[in-house]
Formats: C-alpha cells, structure tokens, sequence
C-alpha cells in the first residue's frame, strides 16, 4: 500500500499522463495529415487505413516502452526479447509476411484496384475484394471466384476498353469482297449498346493456311467477353451469308517418286 502511496505522490504518474497526452496529440495530427495527403493523391482508402494502422501500433508500442522506462523497468531486454520472438515469429510465418509485404506493395504501386477487370496468374475476372494477404477475383462469365495469395501475384494484366479479334479467311477470297462483308459486321456492331467503336482494321498477318483480318473494339472492361462472343456471331452468320467459310488447317504434301 505504501508503494502504491509514494507512486502517487511522486511525478511518475504525471509524466505517463504527459506522455499518453503527447501520443494521443501526435496520433490525432498524423491521422489528419495522412488522410489530406491520400485525398489529394487520389488513392484509396484501403491504403489510407494500412497507413494509419501501422502508425497507431508503432505509437502504442513507443508509448508502452516509455511508460515502463519512466517507472523503472528496465526496457532495453524487453525490447531484445521482442527482437528474438519477431525473429522466431518470422521465420514461422514468412509466406505470410510475405503476402502481407506484396499486398502492401499492390496498393502503394496502384497495380489494380477493387473494380477492375484483371487477369492474374491465367485468371481473369473482376477484383471484388482486397486484403494485405489475398485478392479475390469473381469471373461471373464462367462461374467461378477465386482468391489469390498475395505473394504469387508478380504481373498483372489490366484490361482495358480496348481488345481486338482476328478472323481467318482463305486466300482464295476476294479482297473487295472481304472488306464489304466486314464493312457490313462493323455497321451492325457499331449500333450494340455495349459496344463504343468499332473498326475494321484489316490484314492483320499471313498464316500457313488463311490470312488474319483484324476488328479492333472498345467497350467498358465489365461487357469485353460478352460483345466478343457477339462479334463472333455476327462474323460467322454474316460469313455464311456471303457463302464464306473460315478455312481449317492445311498441309499441302509432295511425293517424289522415282522415274
């Protein structure tokens, strides 16, 4: 009881008040000031929180350490100790650690965001949620969601409004009679309300058994696999009623027979 006494009557009590007072001050400025940088950068919130979250755990523990120093205690072996149990802790969970640096990383770099249309480790879908340790992508196209550990994500593919589509025509095909046919495709696409543009950008290559004809579109991410698929059947009825037919693969073979 004594103890308890003389603590109270000596200053230690109102140097921990100052100093839970000066840390909950520095926490309040440092929060304002983090959220008036991230609103003017534009990023998101996600990242703001993360910021905030890992100033307010290194403020507490600075604020405990000081606390313990001012009553006595000896804080340079608790801080070793914590060193050791962090080295242990690290090694026990390093993949996590891991998915917790690239998710750290993901959000500080903008590589995507929850919204976008991505394709991730042969994955394509909308990213519906993110968390420092997993991102999760839902392809309502094919029915499937599927969630991404963090650390295997080392590229990443935005797709945008922008895609293009080859088709295989035979050589035999009439020039003229081509870019008509794809002239009418490119009128009625055009008229879709998923559809932004389309063009018909012509030859695209030459392959061994037809040449590539090239239709370049633009539509918002969340429509690209439907209008293809539509494309694809405007191309094919629009072919077959101009008595064209996408050519199968060919090999012309050569015998050499004795004389």
């Amino acid at each position: 009881m004594q103890t308890i006494i003389d603590w109270v009557m000596s200053p230690k009590p109102y140097v921990c008040l100052a100093i839970l007072i000066v840390t909950l001050v520095i926490w309040v400025a440092l929060r304002r000031f983090v959220r008036k940088i991230i609103g003017q950068s534009g990023k998101k919130d996600t990242f703001a929180s993360l910021m905030l979250n890992i100033v307010r755990y290194m403020l507490i523990v600075i604020c405990i350490l000081l606390i313990l120093q001012v009553n006595g205690i000896n804080v340079s072996s608790a801080v070793a100790g914590l060193g050791i149990v962090g080295a242990i802790v690290g090694l026990a969970l390093q993949d996590a650690l891991k998915d917790i640096i690239m998710g750290v990383n993901i959000l500080s770099e903008s590589f995507f965001r929850v919204g976008d249309i991505v394709e991730i480790q042969g994955y394509s879908g909308r990213v519906t949620h993110m968390t420092l340790k997993s991102t999760r992508l839902t392809n309502r196209e094919e029915g499937y969601e599927v969630r991404i550990c963090n650390r295997n994500i080392d590229r990443v593919k935005v797709l945008g409004e922008t895609s293009v589509i080859d088709i295989p025509l035979s050589y035999e095909e009439d020039p003229q009679k081509i870019k008509d046919v794809f002239d009418e495709i490119i009128s009625v696409v055009s008229e879709w309300k998923e559809c932004k543009k389309a063009e018909f950008l012509g030859l695209q290559a030459y392959e061994s058994s037809a040449i590539l004809y090239r239709i370049r579109l633009q539509s918002a991410p969340s429509d690209r696999l439907t209008l293809r698929r539509r494309v694809y059947q405007e191309v094919d009825k629009t072919l077959r009623k101009n008595n064209m037919t996408v050519p199968y693969m060919q090999v012309d073979v050569h015998h050499i027979g004795k004389e």
